[in-house]
């Protein structure tokens, strides 16, 4: 199965697929971090407007109209998890045949979002057929902290190291990590400003 590209336009003859289409299976692997996979699910919408994201302000970036009247429409349009069920129901087993391996990271702590979105994309997957999807999940880590503060304060790095084990590794499965076992960087910046900053930081 394909997909259109950013800007492709429709297909000019019937059977032949538009300029500019892809298909998953030519991907080596996906990794999410810290995502958001079911924009659909109004118990999100209703997280992230208590979180100052105004559903009015998110409907807008998901092109849903100011007010929602084009939710019904324009949310599953941009949720990998409604996606992935869509194109399954169309053509029951073409997820499972071309999606490829699957990692997915998530700070337990995430409060803006949730380390259930990583989960329930997950088990959208599976319940696709997807049998290669990998879930790690940090206990204490926010948002950002790590792809962002964890780097700035140096130390072991462990999503970078489950990101190289991901790529390292066959068919989805943990391979070796391109880290040597205790390999730490050196912090960036003082641990101070860092403690000032993620205190500002709404995420």
């Amino acid at each position: 199965s394909e997909y259109p590209g950013y800007g492709a336009a429709s297909s000019s003859s019937v059977g032949a697929p538009a300029p500019g289409a892809w298909s998953p299976k030519q991907l080596a692997g996906f990794v999410g971090v810290s995502g958001v996979y079911s924009p659909d699910d109004p118990s999100l919408v209703e997280h992230f407007d208590r979180k100052g994201l105004y559903r009015e302000v998110f409907y807008a970036i998901m092109e849903a109209g100011f007010s929602g009247s084009r939710a019904f429409e324009a949310l599953p349009r941009s949720s990998p998890c409604a996606i992935v069920r869509e194109f399954e129901s169309k053509e029951p087993g073409v997820v499972a045949e071309t999606m490829p391996p699957t990692l997915l990271c998530h700070g337990q702590a995430d409060t803006s979002a949730p380390p259930s979105e990583s989960a329930k994309f997950a088990e959208a997957l599976r319940k696709c057929g997807v049998s290669r999807v990998l879930e790690k999940y940090y206990p204490g880590k926010t948002h950002t902290d790590p792809f962002v503060t964890d780097p700035i304060l140096g130390g072991r790095d462990a999503l970078a190291e489950d990101i190289s084990k991901f790529v390292r590794g066959v068919d989805g499965e943990d391979g070796v990590s391109a880290f040597a076992e205790g390999e730490t960087s050196p912090p960036l910046m003082p641990r101070f400003l860092v403690s000032v900053a993620r205190t500002m930081v709404p995420f």
